[in-house]
């Protein structure tokens, strides 16, 4: 099982949509290298949720206004989203070997959606990629 997102764009997509797609290249970055076992699910999520607000995009993660959701993954196995999520307060703590759908996204009402989505497994040294295919916004 994987789950595994990109983005299309019917031509060039203008330069702030970019720039928030390259920013959620960094968040998914930024979780790859702390995602190692014994790390809590949750703060995971904080760590996306505190460099989004860094880079000046807190009000459009995961969603915008009331439809907002407050994790940034989740694991696969026999279903396609179990634990552990990578969600606000949740303290599952990771373990190696299990499988992680990294999906930091950047909702824009009226604009669309920037963002990516890898299926990764947990090791020591963080979450190691299983899904490949370029990460960048794919123009059409």
């Amino acid at each position: 099982m994987s789950d595994h997102a990109r983005i299309f764009s019917l031509g060039k997509l203008p330069d702030d949509l970019i720039r928030a797609h390259e920013t959620m290249l960094k968040v998914q970055a930024s979780i790859k290298k702390e995602a190692k076992p014994k790390v809590k699910a949750g703060i995971l999520y904080d760590i996306a949720l505190e460099l989004t607000k860094e880079l000046g995009y807190e009000k459009y993660f995961m969603g915008a206004g009331d439809r907002r959701i407050r994790f940034v993954g989740h694991g696969l196995g026999l279903e396609l989203d179990e634990y552990p999520f990578l969600a606000k307060g949740q303290d599952l703590e990771l373990e190696k070997g299990m499988t992680i759908a990294l999906e930091p996204k950047l909702i824009f009402p009226e604009k669309g959606v920037v963002g990516i989505e890898n299926t990764h497994v947990v090791t020591d040294e963080g979450l190691k990629q299983l899904t490949h295919f370029d990460d960048n916004i794919i123009i059409l």
